[in-house]
């Protein structure tokens, strides 16, 4: 059992090295589409279906109170997701109609898929798109339709992996670096600390 749990570290730290490699210029391009929209007065609306739901409150948690140092809240909200399943299976769009009703032109959406399938998620970054938003999106290899709705002005944060769990783990320090290089950016005195 120890040997499984050394390769579980071991395979963390591969992945890790594999999306540090691969997306180091696309997160520099995320955080300043964001810092750009933020000092332009924009908001970032974040959101994702099921388990990638509770990482867009997170980040969307972090941007309102901080990161790792004080700072002034930065404007940021992550969508409501259903309660009722019932509900959720007949109505796909109830993340589209919370951007539709919120999503402005200067506004960043940040979506977090674990597969690019999610119909809510697609139409969420349709919703967006009408609304002129930029798009940050994090998602996997194979990432179908949602990957081929982006711009050239939107930013993919593509992991290169496919188990669910380093996914997981890639996705959550993805969203910490990028509190991170969106502080050092807009609060420079922070790097100081």
């Amino acid at each position: 059992m120890q040997e499984h749990i050394r390769q579980l570290f071991s395979e963390n730290i591969q992945t890790m090295i594999a999306t540090g490699e691969s997306l180091s210029g696309a997160l520099e391009n995320a955080a300043m589409v964001i810092v750009h929209n933020l000092v332009s007065g924009g908001k970032v609306i974040c959101c994702g279906e099921g388990a990638t739901a509770a990482l867009a409150h997170h980040f969307a948690q972090l941007l309102l109170d901080k990161y790792e140092t004080e700072r002034p809240c930065l404007p940021a909200l992550a969508l409501q997701q259903h309660n009722n399943s019932l509900q959720h299976s007949l109505q796909q769009d109830y993340l589209a109609r919370q951007i539709k009703a919120l999503g402005q032109s200067n506004d960043v959406l940040l979506v977090v898929s674990a597969s690019g399938s999610e119909p809510s998620l697609i139409k969420a970054v349709e919703a967006a798109l009408t609304n002129d938003m930029k798009i940050v999106a994090l998602t996997v290899d194979g990432s179908g339709e949602l990957s081929g709705l982006l711009n050239q002005q939107d930013v993919e944060l593509r992991v290169p992996a496919h188990r669910p769990a380093r996914i997981f783990e890639c996705y959550t320090f993805l969203l910490h670096s990028l509190c991170e290089v969106i502080d050092l950016t807009l609060f420079p005195q922070q790097g100081d600390v």
